[in-house]
């Protein structure tokens, strides 16, 4: 009844000692004792493990993990004319921190950034893979502006720049593109300019479903607009942006949703019989054969085994959802 899909991204190490061989790669890549080929290659085979993951728990729609991101400013960003890499700023009110870029000039698109990438996770996974673009506002917003010092022509020069590589995504393939915008739950009075920039993405996108995600905190007061705007799907957070379900129950949705709601950032585990109640709660205010289950954002803040079980409470809820509709 209800489909099962990721945010984004997901724990690159583990407990094990398998699930360190990246940690391990990454210190003998410092040290120079591997080349840039040879951690490519080390990257790849945690890609590998953590689709296999998502695809031995079910989920439907999934993501190659972002493994090989420093964080999810600087992977993108720094693939596009006129961005530098600057020092390590903190992302959210989370414990990670991302590179922050520099805007030194006019913001372009050069060449693709994902498209290996992507290529990479659907020749490695049996489950559909959506790819992942930090949205426009977002990147202008936790970016030093050098060069245009007005928010509103960077987000859009992002999204000028986004829009061809979500076009370069779709000619990989792509059917899924997803476009991340957290900064929504910060400055919900940008949801016009947030508007203004997915409109650009989506006149890119080809047949590609565009989701629009907004996590780390709630939309309830821009909810209706964000329904009504160009994406196709709409993902929210309703684990820290709680106060969003209520506007879920008062207004619906034509259109489908992703709702986040098992615990990204919290070890402690959802009963799936509780999530499938609350999924079921909203049977007459959306289509919920369209719409997705999902974290409540990225699972990369969780240890590696614990998000793991989130995936399969993710997948037991659904199919809790599906016998009792």
């Amino acid at each position: 009844m209800v489909r099962t899909t990721v945010v984004g991204n997901y724990p690159r190490v583990g407990d094990t000692f398998e699930e360190q061989s990246l940690r391990r790669a990454i210190a003998r890549f410092d040290k120079g004792e591997i080349g840039a080929d040879d951690l490519r290659g080390a990257e790849q085979e945690v890609v590998k493990a953590v689709l296999k993951e998502q695809n031995d728990a079910g989920i439907e729609v999934v993501t190659d993990g972002q493994i090989s991101w420093y964080d999810s400013q600087s992977h993108v960003a720094r693939g596009l004319a006129s961005v530098e890499i600057n020092g390590l700023a903190r992302y959210f009110d989370t414990n990670t921190y991302y590179r922050q870029p520099v805007v030194q000039g006019p913001v372009a698109w050069k060449e693709p950034i994902l498209a290996d990438e992507w290529k990479f996770a659907r020749a490695n996974s049996k489950a559909a893979v959506k790819a992942v673009l930090t949205g426009p506002l977002t990147l202008a917003s936790l970016a030093l502006d050098k060069y245009y010092r007005n928010k509103k022509k960077l987000t859009l020069d992002f999204a000028n720049a986004l829009g061809e590589e979500a076009s370069a995504l779709v000619r990989a393939g792509a059917a899924h593109i997803q476009v991340d915008e957290p900064i929504l739950t910060r400055h919900p009075e940008d949801l016009s300019l947030a508007v203004e920039g997915l409109e650009r993405i989506r006149a890119r996108k080809g047949s590609a479903a565009l989701t629009l995600f907004s996590y780390f905190g709630e939309v309830s007061k821009i909810y209706e607009e964000l329904v009504e705007g160009p994406a196709d799907v709409i993902g929210l957070d309703l684990v820290q942006g709680a106060a969003t379900w209520h506007a879920i129950a008062k207004h619906g949705a034509k259109k489908p949703l992703v709702l986040g709601l098992v615990d990204a950032r919290n070890t402690k585990k959802e009963d799936p019989a509780e999530v499938a109640k609350k999924v079921l709660d909203l049977k007459d205010r959306i289509d919920l054969k369209t719409s997705f289950l999902a974290p409540s954002n990225g699972l990369e803040f969780l240890p590696r085994a614990t998000a793991r079980e989130k995936l399969r409470i993710l997948s037991t809820a659904a199919r809790k959802v599906g016998v009792a509709a």
